[in-house]
């Protein structure tokens, strides 16, 4: 469905077929209280709840058309400028899960703390794990991790440079006593709480994280999917991260 009153994209320089010149993984997702961790006790998806949650998203200026619901395991990869207009947003009773292009760090802004902070002031009984990649030359990555006791962990740099390139607030042992992360997870998930931070496996202290509140099999899950115009900002920095080669 497309509402007539919303024009087309408008803060785009590049057309819409222009490629997207790097590889990329961004998600959040929100848990409140009571989400079950088995994914048999998850709710269907509510289509209705899932364009609420994009609208108020701070990444997202408008809703421009609403594509109906796709399987959530299918591919979200955006391969042309006009695939970085689509966000998926999952809403499954107590679990939403937002994958978004526009959370993608640029330049020192970072969309995945600033979008889980304001979720938090929100929802404040809520677990809210965030989580991006960039493949380029070196892979880039921004973690944030909120769980309602207060623990909060953020962090954000390149891989195999050195620790001076990462940006670090929180601590990986104090995230792992919140959720309950057992000595024998964190080593069946390579998790070293004592790693360098350009050498530390975020992707899997948030996925280790996640668990615990929320499952993470998506087989058989449903999520809409919505062509949007994000804002300005975040479509200049996403031109940047998405579609300027170096």
């Amino acid at each position: 469905m497309t509402d007539s009153t919303l024009t087309a994209s408008s803060f785009w320089d590049f057309p819409p077929d222009a490629d997207v010149v790097r590889y990329g993984a961004y998600e959040l997702t929100l848990v409140r209280p009571g989400a079950p961790t088995d994914a048999t006790g998850l709710p269907a998806h509510d289509p209705v709840a899932a364009r609420r949650f994009a609208e108020s998203f701070g990444t997202i200026d408008a809703v421009l058309e609403d594509l109906g619901t796709v399987p959530a395991t299918d591919d979200a990869s955006a391969g042309t400028r006009a695939d970085l207009e689509l966000v998926r947003v999952g809403c499954w009773g107590g679990v939403t899960e937002i994958t978004d292009p526009g959370l993608v760090q640029c330049n020192g802004s970072y969309p995945v703390e600033k979008e889980a902070e304001s979720l938090a002031e929100r929802f404040p009984d809520a677990v809210i794990i965030a989580s991006c990649t960039v493949e380029d030359k070196l892979t880039y990555g921004a973690y944030k991790i909120i769980h309602p006791s207060g623990v909060r962990l953020f962090a954000a740099g390149q891989y195999a440079a050195s620790q001076e390139y990462w940006d670090v607030e929180g601590s990986p042992v104090d995230v792992a006593a919140a959720f309950g992360i057992t000595a024998a997870e964190l080593s069946d998930a390579y998790v070293e709480l004592d790693a360098a931070a350009h050498e530390f496996s975020w992707e899997s202290l948030c996925r280790l994280a996640l668990k615990k509140v929320a499952p993470l099999d998506h087989t058989g899950r449903l999520t809409s999917l919505f062509r949007v115009r994000h804002t300005e900002d975040v479509t200049g920095h996403m031109e940047e991260m998405w579609l300027e080669e170096e």
